[in-house]
């Protein structure tokens, strides 16, 4: 018996049947039309990043302060004077006389307003994407140690006296690129168009720091290889929460902290070491 519908001698099916095909299409879209569960990433408000924000513009203003009421200038944030005063990554003195702390420092010190405002206007971009992925503790650490790693990466290769946040910028861009080169496809267009425009912009950046005098690159590339080496420990692993009813769902996140506290411990004692092998080098020069 066949379990195809009849047909009459015209070739047409009944009116009150429909083939298999017709009904599955019709299953489908009936699907398509219903309410569904859908998921989306929680997205951190960037505190920390205006926090950031605000102590530059603090640091910059007692910059021009100490410029102005102890060495009689009001150009104390190009001063060398101020800068080594308040902080900045001067070798000698961080080889000799042991002043590590201006690894970080430095970090906080702007030469100039243009190099304030570019800094400033860099963060408030970069900042809110990466805080908001990876959350406030986690875009600290990423922040703080590609910006040490930039400072690491300048005094073990540049004798030049520098400062800016530029090592810790690039230390976001890199944890960006790594985060959406992970999950570019789950972006879609978005995604690919972000991983692309950073990469473009990343290697803009490096090459103009090539090709003008006084630019720390060495604290540029530091820094982006830092912050992209500190973020591969860090990514959010997602999982999708159980949805028995249409709706937005936030995705959940795997538990890791003890293998991202290990990452960072790990991550900490490779720039220990870089700055004692950089110091002991400088001694002999020294």
């Amino acid at each position: 018996m066949s379990i195809y519908p009849s047909q009459d001698p015209s070739g047409r099916a009944p009116a009150d049947r429909e083939s298999p095909d017709l009904l599955e299409e019709a299953a489908r879209r009936l699907a398509d039309e219903l309410p569904r569960a859908r998921f989306y990433i929680r997205i951190t408000p960037p505190h920390v990043t205006y926090a950031l924000l605000g102590a530059n513009v603090v640091v910059f203003i007692a910059m021009i302060a100490v410029g102005y009421f102890m060495f009689g200038t009001l150009n104390g944030a190009e001063d060398s004077r101020v800068l080594a005063l308040m902080g900045a990554k001067i070798n000698r003195l961080i080889a000799v006389n042991g002043q590590v702390w201006r690894l970080f420092t430095a970090m906080f010190l702007h030469i100039g307003v243009l190099h304030l405002l570019f800094n400033l206007y860099a963060l408030n971009v970069l900042g809110p994407l990466v805080e908001g992925y990876f959350g406030h503790a986690r875009f600290a650490v990423i922040y703080f140690l590609g910006g040490l790693f930039g400072s690491l990466a300048s005094y073990a290769f540049s004798p030049v006296a520098s400062a800016g946040a530029s090592g810790a910028i690039f230390g976001l861009a890199g944890s960006i690129t790594v985060y959406f080169l992970r999950y570019r496809e789950n972006f879609g267009a978005r995604g690919r168009a972000i991983l692309t425009n950073m990469l473009v912009v990343i290697g803009i950046n490096l090459v103009f720091g090539l090709a003008m005098p006084g630019i720390d690159n060495w604290g540029h590339l530091g820094g982006l290889i830092g912050g992209a080496m500190v973020t591969v420990g860090l990514l959010p692993r997602y999982e999708t929460p159980v949805a028995l009813l249409p709706g937005n769902y936030p995705l959940g996140e795997r538990p890791r902290g003890l293998q991202q506290a290990v990452w960072v411990a790990l991550c900490v004692a490779l720039l220990v070491l870089g700055v004692q092998a950089a110091t002991d080098y400088w001694l002999t020069v020294y």
